[in-house]
C-alpha cells in the first residue's frame, strides 16, 4: 500500500506562480525546452515540492519524445510508493492524483492492466475533487481499462458521472450534425484549447459508444463516417446483431482516414481487421477461414511489431512497447485449430497465452481439450492398423494380429508438469481449472444473490475474469463447470485413477440443472469407475432403466459436436442399455443383459452388440451358434 507524504503543502509566492503558469503554457504549446528550463528555475527556490518534481520529469519525459519510459517509470515510483506486485492502493493527497495517473498509463503499456486499474480506481475515489483539467484525461483513460479488462457495466457507470460532472449532453455527441448543441458546456471547458477540446471530444464519442455496445446496445445510432474507427464499431454492431454478412462488408471497406499505424498512433490497423474478420468467419463455423484470417493478423501484428518489441527495446516510444495483440490473436487462432482437429498446432496456440492468462479456467480447459484429442487421435490410428497380415489360404487362412502397444511410462526423472500434448499433463490443466472454479464460486453465488441492491459504481460484479476472453456469470459459470468436471473424470479414468474419477463424477451429479448430456457422461464415468474398482453392484445403479428412460429432449443434438457420435436420445439410451448390459454379465444376471441388450436398436452399438452376443453364447457354452454369428457377419473372412 503506497502512501503519500504528510508533510504540510508547499505554498507559492507571486513570482512563482509566474513559472508555474508560464511553464503550463509552454507544454501547452509543446515547447518542452523551454518548459524545462522554466521548471528548473522554478526548482531553485522549490527543489522539495513533490508537484514541481513530477512536472519536471513528466516535461523530460516528453522532451525525449517518449522514450526514456525506464527514466519516467523510476520518477513517477518516487512520488507514488508503488514498487513491485500492487496489491492495494490508497491516494491519499488529491495534489499527488497525477503521479498515479502517469505510472497507471505506463503500466498500461507493459501489458498490465488490472494493475493499472487499481491505480485509476484509487484515484477515481477522489472524482469530486479532482480539477477538470485532470479529470476528463484520468476518466477517459480509467473507463477504457475497463472496456479492456471486460468490465463494461462499471465504465458505463463511470462514463455517466462524467457526464454529469463536465456537462457533457450525449444525445449532441452521438449526432451526425455537431453544430446545433454544444458537447460540453462552455464553463467546463475554458480550460483546454480548442484543439485539445476536439480530441477531447473525439475520444469520448468513440468510447461513449464502444461502452454502450459492450453493455447490449445494439440499436443504437452511429456516425456515419467511412473512417476505420467508426467502420470497426459498425462492424461490432453488426456482430452483436448475428449480421455477419454485413459486419464483414463493413469491415472492408476503403476508409477515409489514414491508416492507423503503431509507429503514430500504438496499434495497427491491418491486424485488427484480420483478427476480426477471423472472429466472424468463427462465428458462422467457418473455421478454416478463421484460421487463416488469425494467421494473417498474426502476420501483420509481427510485421508492425518488429522493431518495436515489448521485451525492452531503447529508442521505442512508449505508446509503441504494448503494441503486440499477439497474445489474444493466438488464442482466437488456438481456438479455430482445435475445432479444425488440429489439437497440437493449438496447444502450441493456446500455451504461448497461458503466460499472460494463466488464472484463466476457460483456458486450461482448451488445453485439456488439446490433450485428450491427440490421445483420442492416437487411440484410433493404434486400432485402425489392427491386423498385421495373413497367413496361410483358404480355410486354412490365419490373421496375425499385430502385439498390443506398450503404454508409454515416463522416466523418473522427467515432470509431469512439462507441457506436453498428454494426458497427464491435460490432468493438471484440469486440476488448476478446477482449483480456479472452486476459488470463485462462492464469491460469484454471494454477488449474484446481491446484485438487486444497489451498489457504488466501482463495487458492481461483472462476474468472474476471464481474460483475454468474456467474464463469466452464473449460467456459463455452470456450464464451464460441468465441461471441466466431465473432461476431469475421463482423463482420470484413463489414467487409471478411478477413486478420484468418482468423485468428480459424483459432484458433476450433484449440480443443478444439469444438462442431459452432461448427465449421461457423470453417470457413464461413475459406473467405468466403479467397475474398474472391482464394485459392478454398484456400478449398475447408475445405469437404471428409470433413469434411461428419461433420457429425452434435444440437449444431444444442440450441444453434441461433429465428431461425437451420440447426437440423439435415441443413441445415448441405447449406449447406456449396452452399458447395462456389459455391468449385468459381470455381475452374472443374464436375464437382466438379455433384456437391455433387446433395447439397443441405434446402429452406433451395433458393432458393439455383435460382440457381446458372441461373448454371452461363449459364456453359455454355444460354440456352434458363436461360429454361424461370425460367418453370418464376417463372411470375407472365412
Amino acid at each position: 500500500m503506497a502512501e503519500t507524504s504528510s508533510a504540510k503543502k508547499p505554498t507559492l509566492n507571486d513570482q512563482e506562480r509566474d513559472l508555474e503558469q508560464q511553464a503550463f503554457i509552454e507544454f501547452q504549446k509543446a515547447d518542452y525546452h523551454a518548459c524545462y528550463q522554466t521548471l528548473q528555475k522554478l526548482l531553485k527556490t522549490q527543489d522539495s515540492n513533490p508537484k514541481v518534481l513530477h512536472n519536471r520529469a513528466v516535461v523530460e519525459f516528453y522532451n525525449s519524445d517518449l522514450r526514456r519510459y525506464d527514466q519516467f517509470r523510476s520518477a513517477m515510483i518516487q512520488q507514488t510508493g508503488l514498487v513491485g506486485e500492487i496489491r492495494t492502493v490508497e491516494v491519499k493527497d488529491r495534489e499527488s492524483c497525477a503521479a498515479y495517473v502517469n505510472q497507471a498509463i505506463v503500466l498500461y503499456h507493459f501489458k498490465q492492466p488490472l494493475a493499472a486499474l487499481k491505480i485509476m480506481l484509487a484515484v477515481m475515489a477522489h472524482f469530486d475533487r479532482l480539477d477538470d483539467y485532470l479529470l476528463r484525461r484520468a476518466g477517459i483513460f480509467t473507463v477504457h481499462l475497463l472496456l479492456d479488462t471486460n468490465q463494461p457495466k462499471k465504465a458505463n457507470r463511470l462514463l455517466g458521472m462524467l457526464q454529469n460532472r463536465l456537462g457533457i449532453q450525449v444525445y449532441a455527441i452521438l449526432s451526425d450534425s455537431d453544430e446545433d448543441e454544444p458537447l460540453i458546456d462552455n464553463e467546463s471547458r475554458k480550460d483546454i484549447s480548442e484543439l485539445q477540446f476536439e480530441e477531447f471530444r473525439k475520444e469520448f464519442r468513440l468510447i461513449l459508444i464502444r461502452s454502450n455496445l459492450l453493455n447490449g446496445k445494439k440499436n443504437m445510432s452511429i456516425p456515419l463516417e467511412d473512417t476505420s474507427e467508426y467502420s470497426i464499431l459498425k462492424g461490432h454492431q453488426y456482430f452483436l446483431g448475428n449480421d455477419y454478412q454485413m459486419a464483414a462488408k463493413e469491415l472492408s471497406k476503403q476508409f477515409t482516414n489514414e491508416p492507423v499505424s503503431v509507429n503514430r498512433h500504438g496499434e495497427d490497423q491491418n491486424t485488427i481487421l484480420a483478427n476480426n474478420m477471423g472472429v466472424i468467419h468463427f462465428s458462422v463455423k467457418h473455421y478454416a477461414l478463421a484460421a487463416r484470417f488469425f494467421q494473417q493478423a498474426l502476420l501483420f501484428d509481427k510485421s508492425a511489431t518488429e522493431d518495436t518489441s515489448t521485451e525492452r527495446v531503447e529508442g521505442s516510444p512508449l505508446y509503441c512497447v504494448g503494441a503486440t495483440k499477439r497474445p489474444e490473436i493466438l488464442y482466437n487462432h488456438g481456438l479455430a485449430l482445435l475445432h479444425l482437429q488440429r489439437p497440437k498446432e493449438a496447444f502450441e496456440c493456446m500455451l504461448i497465452v497461458l503466460n499472460s492468462n494463466h488464472n484463466n479456467p476457460r483456458l486450461w480447459l482448451r488445453l485439456a481439450e488439446c490433450c485428450i484429442m491427440v490421445h483420442r487421435q492416437e487411440k484410433q490410428a493404434q486400432n485402425a492398423s489392427i491386423c498385421h497380415g495373413t497367413v496361410g489360404c483358404g480355410v486354412h487362412r490365419k490373421y496375425v494380429l499385430n502385439p498390443s502397444p506398450k503404454t508409454a511410462v515416463p522416466e523418473g526423472d522427467q515432470s509431469l508438469a512439462i507441457p506436453a500434448t498428454t494426458l497427464e499433463f491435460g490432468a493438471l490443466c484440469l486440476r488448476n481449472a478446477v482449483a480456479l472454479l472452486e476459488y470463485h464460486e462462492p464469491e460469484l453465488i454471494r454477488q449474484t444473490e446481491s446484485s438487486d441492491k444497489s451498489v457504488a459504481w466501482d463495487k458492481v460484479y461483472e462476474g468472474v475474469p476471464c481474460n483475454p476472453s468474456l467474464p463469466m456469470k452464473l449460467v456459463s459459470f455452470n456450464k464451464l463447470k460441468c465441461a471441466v468436471l466431465a473432461a476431469y473424470s475421463y482423463v482420470l479414468n484413463t489414467l487409471g485413477e478411478y477413486s478420484l474419477a468418482l468423485k468428480y463424477a459424483k459432484q458433476m451429479l450433484a449440480m443443478k440443472d444439469l444438462p442431459q448430456s452432461y448427465l449421461l457422461l457423470s453417470h457413464m464415468y461413475a459406473a467405468e469407475a466403479l467397475i474398474m474398482m472391482n464394485r459392478p453392484l454398484e456400478a449398475i445403479t447408475y445405469l437404471e432403466p428409470k433413469f434411461i428412460t428419461e433420457l429425452a429432449g434435444d440437449d444431444f443434438g444442440m450441444r453434441a459436436s461433429p465428431h461425437w457420435n451420440i447426437n440423439s436420445a435415441d443413441a445415448a439410451r441405447s449406449v447406456m442399455h449396452y452399458n447395462r448390459a456389459v455391468v449385468s454379465f459381470l455381475i452374472g444376471d443374464y436375464e437382466q443383459a438379455k433384456i437391455a441388450m433387446s433395447s439397443c436398436n441405434h446402429p452406433l452399438v451395433m458393432p458393439y452388440l455383435k460382440m457381446l452376443n458372441v461373448y454371452q453364447e461363449l459364456l453359455l457354452g454355444n460354440y456352434d451358434k458363436v461360429q454361424l454369428l461370425i460367418r453370418y457377419d464376417t463372411p470375407h473372412l472365412i
